[in-house]
């Protein structure tokens, strides 16, 4: 029986099975078709013989297929890329939420056991700007309270004309009085080394003045006319002292980036100090020197960066405190800082500190560390 033509329903002649005459659909009602009924150009009938997997579908079995409408389909994949990309966010912002406090926990385990904070410097100032007397017994088993008592019934504050200010105990049972001048102090001292000697320790305590440094003098300045400069200094910047305050000038040297620029350490009274720091600065002559906290600064080798001795009695190797590296800083090229300090203090505790940093930055953990062991000192009678 001839095949039918799907579409014009008449016989395929030829009744061969493989003929170039017809097509079959590949489709689901697999019929038969002539080729001009299938509205095949003639160029594809050889395509469609010879190129295998290469198929052809009936208009009807073409309806039944699913088509893509391209616009949407972006849109779609578009969506569950972005559904995708917040999902690794948040999955890579967690992870790194995890690593940073596993590192935090690990430098905390690796560091040694901090002490209690320090007081800030300016905390200090306001207990310890005073001048005053510390009284201990030489007898090591002897209380508080006999201290006590053997100072009251040697000295009487009314009949001495001292005003005290402060009372406070002290290790080994002694006892601290300041009282309300240097005058009142220095009398409160004779009569105590007077009556008391022969069985207490008696010293005084002069009390802590801060540091400050200012850079910016474009002259040095000989040692024999720093007191000169600091009068100086006092007369002109009359918004920062008055005719009372004490400033006295410690060290005056050359800055390293600028050799003609120089700068000094200063010691003056609490007063001057709060002033001058919330000014940022003063005028010598004509130079106008910013003013920055000096209690540290001179602290520092200069040689190998480290803290707690000079450069004139370091013999450790010569290093950069820009880029740790060993050469002096005047001849650093490099663009990345990196703090020796930090660098040896990871390789000593197995850490992981950060070092993009200079030594001299006011964040690294080894200046604080420094700058409160310092403190701490000063907190000590």
């Amino acid at each position: 029986m001839l095949p039918i033509c799907g579409k014009c329903h008449a016989a395929i002649k030829s009744g061969r099975l493989v003929s170039p005459c017809y097509l079959t659909c590949s489709g689901t009602c697999g019929k038969q078709y002539h080729y001009k009924c299938a509205d095949v150009p003639e160029s594809l009938h050889e395509h469609l013989q010879s190129v295998p997997g290469l198929n052809w579908k009936c208009p009807e079995c073409a309806k039944k297929c699913f088509c893509l409408d391209s616009d949407s389909l972006n849109e779609f994949l578009g969506a569950k890329f972005d559904e995708l990309v917040g999902n690794l966010k948040d999955i890579f912002s967690n992870l790194k939420t995890e690593l940073i406090e596993s590192a935090e926990r690990q430098i905390k385990d690796t560091l040694p056991e901090c002490k209690p904070p320090v007081p800030s410097f300016s905390a200090i100032l306001k207990n310890k700007t005073k001048p005053a007397i510390v009284i201990q017994p030489k007898n090591p088993e002897q209380d508080f309270n006999k201290t006590k008592s053997d100072i009251a019934s040697n000295i009487d504050p009314l009949n001495a004309n001292i005003q005290l200010e402060k009372v406070l105990s002290t290790k080994n049972e002694g006892i601290l009085v300041g009282c309300s001048s240097v005058e009142q102090n220095s009398r409160f001292k004779l009569l105590a080394q007077e009556k008391l000697a022969e069985t207490y320790v008696i010293r005084e305590i002069k009390g802590v003045s801060p540091r400050v440094k200012l850079v910016g003098f474009s002259q040095a300045f000989e040692e024999a006319e720093w007191n000169d400069l600091a009068d100086h200094m006092i007369k002109v910047n009359s918004s920062i002292f008055n005719p009372k305050s004490t400033c006295e000038i410690l060290k005056f040297w050359p800055t390293k980036k600028k050799p003609k620029v120089y700068q000094a350490l200063l010691q003056i009274d609490k007063t001057s100090y709060d002033r001058l720091m919330a000014a940022g600065g003063l005028f010598a002559g004509y130079d106008y020197c910013s003013a920055f906290e000096g209690l540290l600064e001179a602290n520092r080798c200069f040689n190998c960066n480290n803290f707690g001795h000079s450069s004139r009695v370091c013999k450790n190797k010569v290093t950069c405190p820009k880029c740790s590296c060993e050469h002096e800083l005047r001849n650093c090229t490099s663009e990345h800082l990196k703090c020796i300090n930090c660098v040896r203090l990871n390789e000593k505790n197995n850490s992981l500190v950060d070092t993009n940093h200079a030594v001299w930055d006011h964040c690294c953990p080894v200046y604080k560390s420094a700058f409160d062991k310092l403190k701490a000192e000063i907190l000590s009678p």
